[in-house]
């Protein structure tokens, strides 16, 4: 895969606000937007979850509540035991 150089054209205002940031990170401004666009996606992602969620009916809500794939087995005796064995 080849990595060329590309220029883009940004009105100066935004070119000087990813400047700032990447000053503040001490990183290159291409790792600026990058970080900036990670960000971005991030919070769009937690945003449909929300979304998601709020959008379920209570049945729905308790059905997960009750999903056992959600419990992590705290309970189980033998899971002590490989602890204590220091057997993991």
């Amino acid at each position: 895969m080849s990595t060329a150089d590309t220029s883009i054209k940004v009105p100066r205002k935004l070119r000087d606000r990813i400047s700032a940031r990447a000053r503040r990170e001490h990183v290159t401004l291409a790792t600026a937007i990058e970080r900036a666009l990670d960000t971005s996606e991030e919070l769009e992602f937690w945003e449909d979850v929300h979304r998601h969620h709020e959008g379920l009916s209570e049945e729905e809500r308790r059905s997960h509540l009750s999903d056992r794939t959600l419990g992590d087995d705290l309970a189980d005796a033998n899971d002590d035991a490989l602890t204590d064995e220091d057997a993991w």
